[in-house]
Parts: structure tokens; C-alpha cells; sequence
């Protein structure tokens, strides 16, 4: 078994992002299509069923998606200690995935809502068991980030050419299911095949399960309640709206899920990192990690703000056709939720490479607790919208609670933080693109979208380069000097 190479941060940064991009034109090429393929109401069967088996999933994987990243980052440099680990934790997957998929069984035949589509959740109950032994944690442990990029792309594009043969009229909607899941979930596959490549699990040594419940139980608290709020307003939605709410709705969670990717496209290579850096005491470091991956996530999370803001009629309608044009408000009022969202990813990578497991979950369960309640509350009188201010104060809560629980290291940081430069900046490249389109007037779909994007990037740079924004002028310098 031979040790697995071990990539720079740049290099695993590079490898996220053309997984980014990968992941933005997957839903570019496919959800026009299966959009007017399906309508609101495929969709939204698909949508719904998919998110209910993740709030199942969840609690399957009892945090070991988290807790099982930091647990092999910490050992990946003993292969004895590494397999013993991965060994363990499998058999722990084996136990909660059998128990959770039997009462999933029996809730497809005793919930109405769901036995009325029984068989797209029977066929979600695939995607149920490659969650739990897709391992995806260890090849993240391991910063095996080459292979998971080429994997994905290739399963991806193999789903998509799928989805355009086998997707033809609205009845296909349970097919489309079944490619959601392959692609959602397929390349799992390869990871199980590959893994005698990471560890030895032939090796006898004496298995002891327990020694891992206490600290993953605080990272099962964390991740189900994270998950559980992040998905609740399409949940809800479907429970207490229509199959048709939830087909609008979808569209716009697909549209801030693809754009969340890219920004996320940095923060997702950080906790094995900053796991290891914990472990070697390297806090300057991880400060600086911490101090950069704020800044990257905050800068492009405000362009696609302002571009969902600027373009939103565009997106929608080229996303989803006139049978979602309901997705335009909706777009509107959750698209602060892609900046709060990705600063509360970095945080709390931060929190549980740092031994914050208790409080990370903690400020989850408040997360849950305001997302619940402001479903409630909102739903039946807005909506798709009602759902969408939902996700914002969600969001937003965990957000200012999470900064509260490390103003210490916030503090230290505060220096290198360029977000009040940012926003002062996105502000005047929204009002000068205003004005620009003005001028310009009515033009088509595609045409409007294109010209406004490239108002939008060409003005929000000239505004960071002229306020000397570090990365933006930190990349320029880069590209200055290799000519």
C-alpha cells in the first residue's frame, strides 16, 4: 500500500476549482432542459424526495462526513493507525445506515406524502447507502482532491449525456430521479473500489468502535442540525405548500447551491488543513489560512449577489423557462444567504479543526430551532419567498452567533479582513451597472445576461483595484510579473 501523496494548498485549491466549475456547468446544461422538460411538477417531486433522504442520510452518517475528515487527518501519516481508523468507522456506518434505512422504509408507507411518489423514494434509498460508504471524508483527509476532481467530472458528464436521452416528456420525472442519484452519488462507487489503494483493511488489530462516540458525538449534533436547517425550507415547503411551490423553489435552491460551490470552492479544501496545522500547534498559520479563505469567499460571494440581484429576471428565465418565472423573487430574497452561508462554512471549519465540536453544535441546534420557526411563520403566507427570508435569518443567526463564539481569533485577524472594502465597492458597481443598462435599454434574454456580466466583472474589479483591495491586486502583481 503506498503512501498517498500529499498536494499543496494551491495545488488542492486548483483541483476544488475546476471541480467548481464542473459542478456550475453541470446545472448550466442540464436544469434549462429538464426545467421545460418536467415543469414545476417533476421537479418538485424530484427536489422534495431528494431532500427528505438527506435529512435520513444525516443522521446515517452520524458526523463522520466531518468527524471522519479531522479523525484521518490527524492519523494520515501512520498507515497502521490510518486503516484502524477507517476500519472503525466503517463498521459504525454499517450499524446506523441499516437501522436509519428501516425506518425510512416505513415512513414511504405511513407518511401520505411520501407513499404517493413511494417509488422515487425507494429509489432514493439508493442513494441512502452510497452516502454512507462513499468515504468521500477519508479522500478528503488525505487531500486527495486530483482524483476526486477527475472522478466527479467524469460522472458528471456521463449523467448528462443520460439526462438528454432518457429525459423526454414529464412522466420521466421518476428516470430523472435515478440519474439525480448517480449523479449525485455514483462516483461513491469508485470511491469503496479504490479504497485498498488508501488503507489496509486486511490488518488484525483489536477493533474498538467506542473510543470514537465521544468526540463524534458533537460532530453528529453539528452536522444534522446544520444539514437539517440548510435543507428545512425546502422540507417544510413540501410539507406545508405544493409539489408545484417546491418544483419554483428548487430552482432558485439549485441556483444558490451551484453559485455557494464556487465560493465554497477555497473553504472546502480548509478543514483537512487546518486539522493538520492544529496538530502540529501551527496557529500563525492557521490564522492566515483562516484571514485569506474570509476574504476570497466574501469577495465572490458579493459579485454573484450582485449579479443574481442585476440579472435575476435573465437567470431564471434561462434556467427554468416562463413556467418558472415565480423563482424571481424568490432569487432576490435568498441571495444574501451565498455570503452569510460561505463565511459560516469557513467558520465553522475552523471550529471543528480547533476542538469547538461542542459549541459548533450547539450554535447548529439555534440554527434548527430559527429555521423551523421561521418556516412556520413565513411559508404560508409568502411562499417560495416566505421560504427563501427563511434561509436568510437562519443563516444570518448562526452567522452572528458563530462570530460571538470566535470574536478571539476574529480579533487577531481583524487587519487582514477587507469586507467593509468590498461592500463599499460592490455598492458603486451595482449603481454604475444601473446606470449603464439604462442607457443601453431593452434587450433579449441571452444578450442581457452576457452584457451585464461583463459590466458587472469588468466595473466591480476597477473599483477593488483602484480601493487596492490585497487579493485582487495580490493576483495582478502575480500576472505582472510572469510576463
Amino acid at each position: 500500500m503506498a503512501k498517498p501523496r500529499i498536494r499543496s494548498v494551491k495545488f488542492n485549491v486548483l483541483m476544488n476549482m475546476i471541480l467548481t466549475s464542473s459542478s456550475l456547468l453541470f446545472p448550466l446544461i442540464t436544469v434549462p432542459y429538464v426545467s421545460r422538460v418536467l415543469s414545476t411538477y417533476g421537479t418538485g417531486a424530484v427536489a422534495f424526495a431528494q431532500s427528505v433522504v438527506t435529512y435520513f442520510s444525516l443522521v446515517a452518517l452520524l458526523g463522520i462526513s466531518s468527524y471522519g475528515v479531522k479523525a484521518c487527518a490527524q492519523v494520515r501519516d501512520d498507515a497502521a493507525e490510518l486503516s484502524q481508523t477507517v476500519k472503525e468507522l466503517l463498521i459504525i456506518l454499517t450499524c446506523s445506515t441499516t437501522l436509519v434505512f428501516a425506518v425510512y422504509l416505513l415512513c414511504i408507507f405511513l407518511v401520505p406524502k411520501m407513499y404517493v411518489q413511494k417509488e422515487l423514494f425507494l429509489l432514493f434509498g439508493v442513494a441512502l447507502w452510497l452516502a454512507s460508504f462513499g468515504v468521500e471524508w477519508l479522500y478528503q483527509a488525505l487531500e486527495q482532491y486530483e482524483y476526486i476532481t477527475i472522478r466527479n467530472v467524469a460522472i458528471k458528464m456521463f449523467c448528462i449525456v443520460l439526462m438528454f436521452v432518457l429525459i423526454r416528456e414529464q412522466k420521466d420525472y421518476v428516470m430523472y430521479g435515478a440519474i439525480v442519484v448517480l449523479a449525485g452519488y455514483g462516483s461513491n462507487i469508485f470511491n469503496i473500489i479504490r479504497i485498498r489503494k488508501m488503507v489496509d483493511l486486511r490488518i488484525h488489530t483489536r477493533i474498538d468502535i467506542f473510543r470514537h462516540f465521544k468526540p463524534m458525538l458533537m460532530f453528529f449534533i453539528a452536522t444534522v442540525t446544520s444539514g437539517m436547517y440548510v435543507q428545512a425550507d425546502l422540507v417544510m415547503l413540501g410539507f406545508l405548500g405544493t409539489t408545484n411551490m417546491v418544483g419554483i423553489y428548487q430552482l432558485v435552491i439549485k441556483i444558490k447551491g451551484t453559485f455557494l460551490t464556487a465560493v465554497n470552492s477555497v473553504g472546502n479544501v480548509m478543514l483537512p488543513r487546518l486539522s493538520y496545522y492544529h496538530a502540529q500547534k501551527a496557529e500563525k498559520r492557521t490564522e492566515v489560512l483562516v484571514a485569506k479563505t474570509l476574504n476570497f469567499s466574501f469577495l465572490v460571494s458579493t459579485l454573484i449577489i450582485l449579479l443574481c440581484i442585476l440579472e435575476r429576471d435573465s437567470i431564471v428565465w434561462l434556467l427554468g423557462g416562463e413556467d418558472f418565472m415565480g423563482a424571481v423573487t424568490p432569487l432576490v430574497a435568498i441571495s444574501p444567504t451565498i455570503a452569510i452561508s460561505s463565511l459560516n462554512s469557513v467558520l465553522g471549519n475552523y471550529m471543528a479543526s480547533n476542538e469547538k465540536e461542542k459549541i459548533w453544535a450547539t450554535i447548529n441546534v439555534v440554527g434548527l430551532f430559527v429555521a423551523i420557526i421561521a418556516n412556520l411563520c413565513l411559508i404560508p403566507h409568502f411562499g417560495p419567498t416566505g421560504a427563501a427570508l427563511s434561509a436568510v435569518a437562519c443563516e444570518l443567526a448562526v452567522f452572528i452567533i458563530r462570530s460571538i463564539q470566535n470574536r478571539d481569533l476574529l480579533k487577531r485577524i481583524i487587519g487582514k479582513l477587507e469586507f467593509i472594502k468590498v461592500a463599499v465597492c460592490g455598492v458603486i458597481t451595482y449603481l454604475v451597472c444601473m446606470f449603464f443598462l439604462k442607457l443601453i435599454g431593452t434587450m433579449n434574454v441571452l444578450f442581457s445576461l452576457f452584457v451585464g456580466s461583463a459590466l458587472l466583472c469588468s466595473i466591480f474589479l476597477v473599483t477593488l483595484l483602484i480601493s487596492r483591495e490585497y487579493f485582487v491586486n495580490q493576483v495582478l502583481l502575480k500576472l505582472l510579473s510572469s510576463f
